[in-house]
């Protein structure tokens, strides 16, 4: 069995059982990890999906790291699907949650991330 495939049906099995126990952190997590799944097997929109909703209960659970991470990704599909705005907006708060976090090199990353963004949109 393919790696990815394997590890999709952990993460669908771990999901499932997030639902059943009602562990909304835990779920958050579960669906981060396979919305990066989805986007590397180039499925954008239900990394979308995905990404939004643990985005959502990052943010509900008040877990900033989570809720940065996620927005990293979800930021850059946003603005990829058309949503140029909504994504540099996103990107922006992860910026600004990694920054006040002390994590120095996800800010600078971003910040460079961030930059590349707003360039190409200028160029457009």
């Amino acid at each position: 069995m393919d790696q990815a495939v394997k590890l999709k049906a952990e993460l669908e099995a771990k999901l499932k059982e997030c639902e059943v126990n009602n562990d909304s952190c835990e779920k958050a997590k579960t669906l981060y990890e396979l919305a990066k799944l989805e986007v590397a097997g180039g499925n954008q929109e239900q990394a979308l999906l995905m990404l939004m909703e643990s985005y959502s209960r990052f943010q509900k659970l008040g877990d900033s790291k989570g809720h940065c991470f996620d927005g990293e990704l979800l930021g850059q599909l946003l603005f990829v699907s058309g949503n140029q705005q909504d994504g540099l907006a996103v990107v922006r708060e992860a910026l600004r949650g990694f920054t006040e976090m002390g994590m120095t090199a996800e800010a600078e990353k971003i910040g460079q991330l961030l930059a590349v963004m707003e360039e190409h949109l200028v160029g457009a």
